[in-house]
């Protein structure tokens, strides 16, 4: 029983996959009924919408089959996503590729398969919706037709599904911008005409020398307000940026920016390492930007320390490989981790640690942009160690 070959592209196919975050997801009606509407419409037993994952097949809906997933060795699915147009197996017992399949000499005993391939406009086939019969059959004109109208609606329902998650994370961002513009953004504009109404007194008088000092904070808290204006217009360009996927080597990029930090204090000394082999799938622009923003972090929070230490390394968490940056810096009290991630949220004054609060914010966006995950571990006085998963 030969396995279906795997798509030239598979790798980045892989990416696009679980950018929808389908898989292992509960059940929806809304593909439910699609899968239901195949079954009838095909007068077949099955009618599945499957997800062809690396090493198996998951169900995202079924009608008539118990079974969640199966092994992509003996997947139809597999051959199915190779295919630009419906494929078809009118007998798999007269079929070489499927006769000793353990799907068609044992339950739930394949006879018929028609699979209409489920491909992304970049051309990734993702899965299919198909039906199967344990009897062997065709497909008439009509049900043909009918299979892939439903196959786009598939896609449809998988791209408005991506869509209004991505639109959810928009809305909790745009409740941070009002927050954010509602006091941090006007603060400095009031303090700007405070301080303008005073000069103007005192320039109807004979000075006393406080002129020249109401000039500097004037001055201070115009390039105050500008730092913050830049920063959130340089968060709210992420939301509209297109990500551009290719093959990005992360380990190069955490050495090149660890390199120009220590270019900034020469002689600092410390541990600052970055594991080789790093590589992922990603924006390469967005991914020097998330690590110049973490790595910058680390090694400000770190620099009091007798030897500070800042790395970039991997770990695993079960079959996922996880990428972390670590320091062993100030580190801070987790009850807050909510709002680390919250634009101009800050855990330290800026007495202590200058910043404008902005960069664990576009580290986020970016992340959300590939459609990964970040969060943090952190103890007071002992550093703070952000993973995240592309």
């Amino acid at each position: 029983m030969p396995a279906a070959e795997l798509p030239t592209n598979e790798t980045e196919r892989l990416h696009a996959l679980r950018a929808y975050r389908l898989l292992d997801t509960e059940p929806e009606t809304a593909f439910d009924e699609l899968a239901e509407l195949a079954a009838e419409i095909c007068q077949t037993p099955i009618a599945l919408i499957t997800l062809v994952d690396d090493s198996r097949q998951w169900f995202k809906a079924r009608a008539g089959m118990s079974a969640q997933e199966t092994a992509r060795s003996v997947s139809f699915c597999a051959h199915a996503i190779l295919q630009e147009d419906l494929f078809l197996v009118a007998d798999a017992r007269d079929d070489a590729r499927f006769a000793d399949n353990p799907m068609v000499t044992g339950p739930p005993y394949i006879r018929f398969y028609a699979g209409a391939p489920l491909h992304t406009d970049q051309g990734f086939g993702l899965g299919t919706l198909c039906v199967l019969d344990n009897e062997p059959r065709e497909l008439s004109e009509f049900q043909s037709k009918a299979l892939q109208i439903l196959r786009r609606h598939v896609l449809t329902l998988m791209d408005l599904r991506r869509r209004n998650r991505e639109l959810k994370h928009l809305n909790r961002e745009l409740d941070a911008f009002t927050s954010a513009a509602s006091h941090d953004l006007l603060a400095p504009v009031r303090r700007i005409l405070g301080y303008c109404a005073v000069l103007q007194e005192n320039l109807r008088q004979d000075t006393d020398g406080e002129t020249p000092k109401l000039l500097g904070r004037i001055e201070a808290s115009g390039r105050k307000m500008k730092l913050l204006i830049d920063s959130l217009l340089s968060l709210s360009r992420l939301a509209l940026r297109e990500v551009n996927i290719r093959k990005v080597d992360l380990s190069r990029l955490g050495r090149e920016i660890l390199g120009e930090l220590q270019a900034t204090d020469p002689q600092r000394q410390g541990t600052f390492e970055v594991a080789a082999g790093i590589t992922v799938y990603a924006d390469e622009g967005m991914m020097h930007s998330m690590l110049e923003n973490l790595l910058g972090n680390a090694w400000k929070f770190s620099a009091g320390k007798e030897h500070p230490v800042v790395e970039v390394g991997v770990c695993k968490n079960g079959d996922d490989r996880i990428i972390y940056v670590r320091d062993n810096g100030v580190g801070f009290d987790m009850t807050y981790k909510d709002r680390l991630f919250m634009p101009f949220n800050r855990l330290h004054t800026e007495s202590e640690f200058p910043g404008v609060g902005i960069g664990l914010a576009t580290v986020q966006r970016i992340i959300r942009r590939h459609e990964g995950e970040i969060w943090v571990d952190a103890t007071p006085g002992k550093g703070a160690t952000f993973y995240f998963s592309l």
